[in-house]
């Protein structure tokens, strides 16, 4: 039985990745060299630190990288696309239904400390969640399943009564070894990517109610096991 909603926020709940890696690709432009979608896939849903993408563009355009000129630069336009970027569709609906049903309700980003929090104070949704984990509240973040684990704990629910929704597969790997079902939603930067060992896998969260979902992944669980993925 599901007792809570845990939601990856980057990608997920607002397109941040999108904006990220078009930032970045202006920068590598700017400079004469490319920034590879094979290369930065890899390391989405990772968090902070888990990809030195100013090494990368000194090791491509063979010259130093002064950090404290790109940083402000690539940042400035990176936050003026993400602010003109609206909540993903299906997101305010399943907060609310969930609400509803009595379900608890909490974010795990490996993201630094006061990302995810800040941007869902701005869009007005902070509120609906009884916390936000961030990478800096644990010691390993996604694929590592330490931040559903810890979300799991402090919502007082068993991890298997806990659906994690994700975009990317490392944070259906994460979840899924933190013994929860995850429900995933790629978004343009991550729809290639596998998502075979996801429970469902939908185009958007506005293409099936909550409700439907959940009575869709409890059939699931009682006739093919937790592990098949469907597509609606």
């Amino acid at each position: 039985m599901i007792e809570a909603l845990i939601f990856d926020f980057d990608g997920l709940i607002i397109d941040t990745e999108t904006p990220e890696f078009d930032s970045w690709q202006e920068v590598f432009q700017s400079y004469g060299v490319a920034l590879e979608r094979r290369i930065w896939d890899g390391f989405i849903g990772r968090g902070f630190g888990s990809f030195d993408v100013y090494q990368h563009l000194a090791d491509l355009c063979g010259q130093p990288i002064d950090r404290d000129v790109v940083r402000p630069r690539m940042r400035s336009r990176y936050l003026e696309r993400i602010e003109r970027n609206p909540v993903l569709p299906g997101v305010e609906d399943y907060i609310l239904t969930a609400q509803d049903m009595g379900l608890k309700l909490a974010v795990a980003s490996s993201s630094r400390g006061g990302w995810a929090s800040g941007h869902l104070e701005r869009r007005g949704l902070l509120r609906h969640f009884e916390f936000v984990l961030s990478g800096e509240d644990v010691a390993n973040v996604k694929p590592d399943p330490e931040l559903y684990i810890e979300a799991a704990r402090r919502l007082g629910v068993q991890p298997q009564n806990a659906l994690a929704i994700e975009d990317s597969a490392n944070g259906l790997k994460a979840a899924k070894a933190a013994g929860l079902r995850c429900v995933v939603v790629p978004n343009p930067m991550t729809q290639g990517m596998p998502f075979a060992a996801a429970d469902f896998q939908l185009k958007a969260l506005s293409d099936i109610p909550l409700r439907s979902l959940l009575a869709n992944l409890r059939h699931a669980a009682g006739d093919v096991g937790d592990n098949c993925a469907s597509t609606v």
